[in-house]
């Protein structure tokens, strides 16, 4: 439930077919610690705007880069995202993504337009920030829909080059 909040902003949900994600860790991280050091002043009321997104006392941040920040050290960050019920900002850590969007409705022509791995490079920035974009295509499925198929992980330095 929490990966489709992130997902909000970024894609249309039905669109969404396969976001498998192989988690090594979640760090959650209070409202009160977020807004705390990413803005300047205090901030007793904290709104949840979406999915990825804190409204601190009138001062909107998006939680991706407090958790890029909190996150510096570790070569598997993946995401973040806001999770209401907790009040928490969770920072997602993970060693392999794989991803298939549908490119079913209207809204979708901006992405599914484009060559696949730049597409794909625009979704790694969305779920799979630090791994490398392994495999990329354009596919129809058995009802001859265009799928995108994202596959995300991190390789040995040696393979990167």
């Amino acid at each position: 439930m929490n990966i489709l909040l992130l997902l909000v902003p970024l894609l249309s949900l039905a669109g969404v077919v396969q976001d498998d994600v192989s988690v090594t860790e979640k760090f959650r991280f209070s409202f009160q610690t977020v807004c705390k050091k990413m803005v300047t002043h205090e901030s007793p009321l904290i709104e949840v705007v979406s999915g990825t997104e804190l409204d601190c006392m009138g001062k909107k941040i998006h939680v991706g880069p407090f958790c890029e920040k909190e996150m510096a050290a570790d070569p598997y960050y993946l995401r973040a995202h806001v999770d209401r019920e907790a009040k928490q900002v969770v920072c997602t850590t993970g060693k392999k993504v794989l991803f298939k969007y549908q490119c079913v409705k209207l809204t979708d022509k901006a992405l599914c337009s484009k060559e696949a791995k730049s597409a794909c490079s625009e979704i790694r920035e969305k779920l799979a920030k630090r791994l490398d974009i392994v495999h990329t295509s354009f596919t129809k499925n058995e009802k001859g829909v265009k799928e995108l198929n994202c596959y995300f992980e991190s390789l040995p330095l040696s393979e990167n080059i």
